[in-house]
């Protein structure tokens, strides 16, 4: 994976491609994923950083869709369901986990619970046949013993999803199609485009302009989200009809006895479900949903939406009193939706669409969830294939499509045994089984690359910051193996720190940036840009919850570093 830089024998873009791919996100690395296993020369380009829009600002969520039941979306339901089972155990089991969710009810809803009741039967029926994961009814005082922060209530009910590091997840998928021969590239805009005798001239600029060169293509596809009518425009083809939701959240600290399990609540201002879900060492709440017509490159949370969800929370635990020193952090995004006529914003669907310009070698993918991008990018490059009149996939290359693990590849097996003769050979170094387990899981074989840089410094080793594995050694793999450009890029998007600490205010931030400043070759000046950039963009985020609590106190900074117990994840 890379940016502009790559080796003097090695062109920085191709001048011929089967497939060029325009969207680095979910959607672009699943098609950039199927494309490369079918054989096809494919590039993927972003003109931003990978992960940079939708597909970093989710819930974290791999799911089925429960709410769709009520609205009749039976087929979008098991669709999600198939999709789900392929990633816990399948394609991405070391970062896709099963997560239990909790349904309170009121007393006076007692038809609404048995109703979901039977509902959720169906929708657990095949956890329960895979895996033996069963719904199950939560009577008053189980509640009370299981969640002893959440309010009282008569009854609940309980089901099975999955949660994932949405990050992560592209990451990896993007890393695969690389590892099949795809050239995938960050900080790259298309500028021009034409269509004759039957090939795409695409025209495509690096390094703010400085640096084009004009690429052949077979068939191109838009895999840009919520840019998807905006990239048409560029392509001189029809938009096509897009919905925006937006949807924000907030990142608390975890409060003691919260458990792992999430919780269900409702919103105090319009009754629609909110989410309170463990992640790493944290809580997020949300998501709020509202039409959103505004600029899509400064998307931030409200005022009133962090009310919602703060308040909200609040009300559902009342024992859990939220100050702005428990506030980490809030982010917003934009859901691609499927215009559809007639449909009520919480009854719309988020099935996704493809359509396909036969006379341009067009094709446009429209909709669709985290859950489901294999799909989407296997039935989007079957129109592919059609297009340029290429055979259609044999049995063996289907069944890996649906398959086959993403990168690092390694089985739970392999996994386990890496761990272990890495935790023996670094023992020395103290670093903790903890770290390991983390580096194992998110980069396989390379974890070794990383704690050899430990054996050389231990300081690299010390985390960044309590109860998270993040250390300065990881950073810096990050920052050479994964196109990192800017330093937003690895504590945003490549990690989870933006989203798990302070960090806007940290001292840490400084820190980070003088570390990796001589390998990514900037001067003072640079690294102060790089962390000013970073502080802006979490002081941006984080905009409506000064405005309401007021900042964060200096003095309840977080410390440079803490010899603490590291968590996995």
């Amino acid at each position: 994976m890379s940016s502009r830089t790559t080796p003097s024998n090695e062109p920085w873009l191709p001048d011929e491609v089967d497939c060029l791919i325009l969207g680095g996100g979910i959607t672009g690395a699943g098609v950039a994923r199927d494309a490369a296993i079918r054989g096809h020369r494919v590039l993927l380009v972003d003109c931003n950083d990978f992960v940079s829009g939708t597909s970093h600002v989710t819930s974290k969520v791999v799911h089925g869709g429960l709410r769709y039941l009520d609205h009749g979306h039976i087929k979008a339901v098991f669709e999600n369901l198939r999709e789900r089972h392929r990633l816990l155990t399948r394609m991405a089991p070391n970062l896709v986990s099963p997560l239990k969710f909790v349904i309170p009810f009121e007393g006076r809803r007692l038809a609404k619970w048995l109703a979901t009741l039977c509902g959720l039967q169906l929708y657990g029926l095949p956890e329960w046949y895979r895996c033996g994961r069963a719904s199950y009814p939560m009577l008053g005082v189980r509640m009370s013993r299981d969640y002893p922060l959440l309010k009282k209530f008569p009854f609940g009910v309980t089901f099975w999803d999955a949660q994932t590091y949405d990050v992560r997840l592209v990451l990896a998928t993007l890393r695969t199609a690389e590892s099949h021969g795809a050239v995938i590239r960050n900080y790259m805009a298309v500028t021009s485009t034409t269509f004759e005798k039957g090939h795409w001239n695409v025209t495509i600029s690096a390094d703010g302009g400085q640096a084009s060169r004009t690429v052949r293509a077979d068939v191109l596809i838009n895999a840009t989200g919520p840019w998807t009518p905006l990239t048409a425009e560029l392509l001189g083809v029809s938009s096509p009809p897009l919905l925006w939701l937006k949807g924000s959240h907030a990142v608390l600290r975890r409060p003691p006895r919260f458990g792992m399990d999430a919780i269900i609540i409702a919103s105090v201002r319009d009754g629609r479900h909110l989410w309170a879900i463990p992640w790493k060492n944290s809580l997020i709440i949300g998501s709020t949903e509202t039409p959103y017509t505004g600029d899509l490159r400064h998307i931030r949370p409200s005022s009133a939406e962090v009310s919602d969800l703060l308040e909200s929370f609040g009300e559902a635990f009342p024992k859990c009193r939220v100050t702005r020193e428990d506030i980490l952090c809030t982010y917003a995004g934009v859901r691609p939706i499927v215009a559809q006529e007639g449909a009520s914003k919480n009854s719309l669907s988020r099935e996704h669409r493809i359509e396909v310009d036969e006379t341009r070698n067009l094709v446009t993918m429209m909709g669709g969830k985290l859950t489901t991008f294999r799909l989407m990018a296997e039935q989007a490059m079957d129109q592919a294939d059609r297009l340029i009149d290429r055979s259609p996939v044999d049995s063996d290359v289907r069944r890996e499509l649906r398959g086959a693990q993403l990168w690092p590849g390694l089985t739970g097996e392999q996994e386990r045994r890496l761990r272990e003769n890495l935790s023996k050979v670094f023992d020395a170094t103290g670093v903790s089984t903890g770290m390991v387990r983390h580096l194992v899981s998110h980069y396989g074989w390379d974890a070794s690359l990383v704690l050899e840089a430990l054996a050389r410094d231990a300081n690299l080793g010390q985390p960044l910051f309590p109860d998270l594995p993040y250390c300065l050694a990881e950073l810096a793999y990050l920052a050479r193996s994964e196109g990192v450009r800017h330093l937003i890029d690895l504590v945003k998007r490549r990690t989870a720190l933006y989203f798990l600490t302070p960090l806007g205010v940290s001292p840490v931030l400084e820190r980070i940036a003088d570390h990796l400043a001589p390998m990514m070759g900037w001067d003072a000046q640079r690294t102060t840009q790089e962390v000013q950039a970073v502080q802006d963009e979490y002081a941006a985020d984080m905009k409506a919850v000064n405005e309401s609590l007021g900042p964060l106190p200096q003095s309840k900074q977080q410390p440079d570093s803490a010899p603490v117990q590291i968590c996995a994840g």
